[in-house]
């Protein structure tokens, strides 16, 4: 029913997430590990174990999580039959903004349900939404697909790391598909990510490539806030040259922001510039 694909470099967390996922899936399944210590990158890992599949349905996770839903495995199955399903997470986005970001852009547009913290720590559960949601970009740590659907799209092994590959796949599914979150099937995540420069460069990657086009309503202030949370951010890791300048405004969102945020906006980029 179920193919459970795993991108495994910590025994550990891996052993715990097979003895849960026997304790609580509920349906027939297989578990794919691939052992990956460092040595390819998320998108070839998970093509890899894509492709030893024997299920319809794909569910691409994290070992570093834990269910707590029980008999998640038929909740899931259901789901994937809901209008023109693409990808089905419990964390998204509901915006794409110009500047490049992953799945999160602010809190009035992230679809969160999942428990969060260290192991053996304090745990904080964020559910910001309840039963299904339509989102565009999904978190990583839950992506379940149909087979025939990814073996039309598969992840782009242009990423070499382990960043960028859930928001890519996802945005390029939802030009066609409609990706979904879900409510009643809770997992906990025992880390909370870690953006760094690979993070920033895959995911400007992924804004050239994709761009911002998602049929949503324009929100001028996130996306002036956003692109200026973009800048700032490029040249904490880029040197202020303007070469690098002409970089980050292809992100411009010239069209979105109107007039007065244009203006707003050079002073801002101007200040930048000559700090």
């Amino acid at each position: 029913m179920i193919s459970i694909i795993i991108s495994s470099y910590k025994p550990h967390y891996f052993s715990a997430l097979e003895k849960n996922i026997a304790e609580t899936c509920g349906v027939p399944y297989e578990i794919i590990k691939i052992d990956n210590p460092g040595l390819i990158g998320i998108c070839e890992a998970y093509n890899k174990g894509a492709m030893m599949a024997k299920y319809d349905v794909l569910l691409f996770i994290h070992e570093d999580i834990k269910f707590i839903t029980t008999d998640w495995g038929s909740k899931l199955i259901v789901h994937h039959e809901l209008e023109r399903a693409g990808v089905i997470g419990v964390a998204g986005g509901k915006y794409i903004p110009s500047a490049p970001s992953g799945w999160y852009t602010d809190n009035e547009n992230a679809l969160i349900n999942i428990v969060q913290g260290k192991k053996g720590e304090s745990k904080k559960t964020i559910q910001t939404f309840s039963g299904v949601q339509k989102a565009f970009a999904l978190d990583g740590v839950f992506l379940s697909i149909k087979k025939q659907i990814f073996t039309e799209y598969k992840f782009d092994e242009h990423l070499k790391g382990y960043h960028g590959y859930d928001t890519e796949i996802t945005l390029r599914i939802a030009k066609n598909y409609i990706n979904y979150v879900i409510s009643d099937i809770l997992i906990e995540h025992f880390s909370a990510g870690n953006p760094d420069q690979q993070w920033f460069k895959e995911n400007m990657y992924i804004r050239k490539k994709l761009g911002s086009d998602f049929k949503h309503l324009i929100n001028k202030n996130l996306e002036f806030n956003l692109y200026r949370k973009f800048i700032t951010q490029y040249f904490e890791y880029y040197p202020k040259t303007y070469r690098n300048l002409l970089k980050t405004l292809g992100f411009f969102p010239l069209l979105k922001i109107g007039k007065r945020k244009y203006i707003t906006s050079i002073n801002l980029i101007y200040s930048i510039l000559h700090e």
